[in-house]
């Protein structure tokens, strides 16, 4: 996924719910349906970085990133969005 796509996360980790023992602060599935753009072409971790659209201090998640409202996310768990 290169540099400048527009995404929306569709799924986190696979998933489309959080697990029941997942902390507030790490409910990232909060995000679903978010839109957002990948910012670099480094790969971290199999992730790609995303910065988000919204504010993620408004869900009240952890968001230390060096770049704010940027989280690595697995390519598999985002849908890019036609832009034409």
């Amino acid at each position: 996924m290169q540099k400048g796509v527009r995404v929306i996360l569709k799924t986190f980790l696979g998933e489309t719910t959080a697990p029941e023992s997942t902390e507030p602060w790490n409910d990232y599935w909060k995000l679903l349906g978010e839109e957002g753009e990948v910012i670099g072409d480094e790969i971290y971790n199999q992730r790609v970085l995303v910065l988000f659209h919204t504010d993620l201090n408004i869900f009240k998640l952890a968001n230390h990133n060096p770049v704010p409202n940027s989280l690595w996310i697995l390519p598999s768990d985002l849908e890019t969005i036609n832009t034409k």
